[in-house]
Formats: C-alpha cells, sequence, structure tokens
C-alpha cells in the first residue's frame, strides 16, 4: 500500500509514490479504542457498527489531511509561479 507525495520543485508538481509503514498496513496490530469515544463517533454518523465508525472516521481523517497538504501544495505552487519563491536563489547559498 502507498500514499501519493506531491514534491514541487523548480514550479513543477511530480508524484512520488511513498511506502507505507509496516505497523500500518499491519491487520493484526492491537488497537486500542476508547469505547465512550467509538460511541459517540458511532451515533454521530449513524454507523451500523463499531468497525464502520471507525473506517468511516478514518476515511473522513485522511481525506481532510490529504485536502490540506493540496491546498499547501497548491499555494507553494501558485508562489513559485509568481515569482514569490525562485529556487535558483538557493544556487548561490553556497558560493
Amino acid at each position: 500500500m502507498t500514499s501519493m507525495v506531491e514534491e514541487i520543485e523548480g514550479g513543477v508538481a511530480d508524484q512520488q509514490e511513498v511506502p507505507m509503514t509496516d505497523l500500518a498496513t499491519n491487520p493484526e496490530a492491537e488497537v486500542d479504542v476508547d469505547p465512550e469515544l467509538l460511541e459517540e463517533a458511532q451515533r454521530q454518523i449513524s454507523a451500523t457498527s463499531p468497525n464502520a465508525a471507525i473506517n468511516e472516521a478514518l476515511r473522513r481523517l485522511v481525506e481532510t489531511e490529504r485536502a490540506k497538504r493540496r491546498a499547501a501544495g497548491e499555494a507553494l505552487h501558485r508562489m513559485v509561479e509568481d515569482g514569490e519563491l525562485d529556487f535558483r536563489a538557493l544556487d548561490s547559498i553556497d558560493e
């Protein structure tokens, strides 16, 4: 399983595959869930089971974090396009 990471370099966005950790992909990992929090989440999203509530909560979290990263990448890209960031200036730092 992999996740996508956008890398901005010279104003061009590239997609790179980043491998997930074994812990994140291990279905046998023990998880200690707060039962009251789980019950409240299940009730608020009308999930039919605790498992459905956990999966929906994780899906929402992942979508929210992806949207934040996407927006930050787009803002950085706009800054490069507008000349606010010039990566070529970094070359002169070592001189």
